[in-house]
């Protein structure tokens, strides 16, 4: 009876650990929204690809050398092979129609696909500290989750639409500020040093918050506790972003209306995991602090 009973424990443990793993990178997305584009349509995940890419795969333990003869240690991102695997496949045979879009349709695409791609395989929270979908940031000792292969932390999210357009050839990297290889240009152009890596190093033109907080142009700005007026959520257009150094967000349009996407945060998490309405979503991310809403789009 005894080792029946451990035998039944055990098959319970090993059936909740397949649960658990299935409703990470495999949820259910039944609501109003999803899929979020209809443009691109996501297969279901194959065996084989569940196995590769999943929020449990681990990265190797590797250091790097700086030119500056700094070397630092951690683990690094693998969202390239995931980009060249499973997103490009997708996007390729879409991008005719792609390129007759606008700019801003352009960006919104890719953030909503951005955005659910990495939900269908990673889970409702794919943040990774030190995650961005090109791998250009150093490799990180410590953070959420900073040991596992998978994974965008807020700016490698809110940056994925505008590298996405770039990667593709849709965009011209000068109108891409929100890009690496847009704001590389930019930094050689106005004698800005990148220090955006560990210890003030440079980080390959990879945006992070406090790069954000400072480029484009400001569309408005919220002091804390400030309430948006219907006026300035009329402004709001796909590929803006929204916050301060620290975290930010990215505002796509659906159904109409413009949302408020994020990876991390406390605004996204604590409405499901699904894509936040832009009034509700901005009177929440200023309640802690002043936020500002930029544009790097015409």
């Amino acid at each position: 009876m005894k080792k029946m009973l451990n035998t039944i424990i055990i098959f319970a443990a090993i059936s909740l650990s397949f649960y658990l793993i299935s409703c990470s990178a495999g949820e259910s997305f039944d609501n109003e929204f999803y899929p979020l584009q209809s443009l691109i349509s996501i297969p279901d995940i194959t065996e084989a690809q569940r196995a590769e890419f999943n929020p449990n795969v681990e990265s190797e333990f590797t250091s790097v050398i700086e030119e500056d003869g700094s070397e630092f240690s951690g683990y690094k991102t693998n969202n390239k092979v995931f980009l060249e695997k499973v997103i490009a496949p997708l996007i390729k045979p879409h991008l005719s129609q792609i390129s007759q879009m606008k700019q801003t349709e352009i960006i919104n695409y890719f953030t909503l696909f951005s955005f659910e791609i990495y939900q269908r395989y990673f889970g409702k929270s794919f943040y990774r500290w030190g995650g961005d979908i090109l791998d250009l940031d150093d490799p990180q000792e410590k953070g959420v989750r900073n040991k596992f292969a998978y994974g965008l932390d807020c700016s490698g999210f809110v940056a994925s639409p505008y590298e996405l357009a770039v990667y593709f050839g849709l965009m011209k990297e000068d109108e891409t500020l929100f890009a690496s290889k847009g704001y590389q240009k930019y930094c050689l152009a106005n004698d800005k040093q990148d220090i955006g890596g560990r210890e003030g190093s440079s980080n390959n033109y990879r945006l992070d918050t406090q790069e954000l907080a400072e480029l484009g142009r400001e569309v408005f700005r919220l002091e804390k506790g400030q309430i948006p007026t219907m006026e300035q959520i009329k402004l709001l257009q796909p590929g803006d972003i929204v916050g301060r150094s620290g975290h930010f967000g990215i505002i796509a349009e659906l159904k109409g209306e413009p949302y408020y996407l994020e990876s991390g945060g406390w605004v996204v998490p604590k409405n499901g995991g699904i894509p936040a309405y832009a009034f509700e979503a901005l009177k929440i991310f200023a309640s802690s602090g002043s936020i500002s809403v930029r544009r790097c789009l015409d």
